[in-house]
């Protein structure tokens, strides 16, 4: 199983003297993002991890539903059991 690849040519390159800097640096440009940007950045860590750690398919990530249906029992309030 191959893994997609991705186009990081986007991605800026830096170089710090201190992780002081660097943490400032990343709390900086995080901020700078949408909601939606962070969650699909956030997303795209958790399939890298699940494709290239854990070796698994990225399709096991998605919601499963594994109960089609579900019935009560039917109760009866005037009928009495023993």
């Amino acid at each position: 199983m191959a893994a997609p690849t991705k186009d990081r040519s986007h991605w800026l390159v830096k170089k710090f003297t201190s992780h002081e800097e660097l943490r400032a640096f990343g709390i900086k440009e995080w901020q700078k993002l949408s909601g939606a940007d962070r969650r699909k950045a956030a997303w795209e860590l958790v399939e890298d991890y699940w494709i290239k750690k854990k070796g698994k398919h990225p399709n096991e990530l998605r919601l499963q539903r594994v109960v089609t249906s579900f019935q009560r029992p039917c109760q009866n309030q005037n009928q009495l059991t023993p």
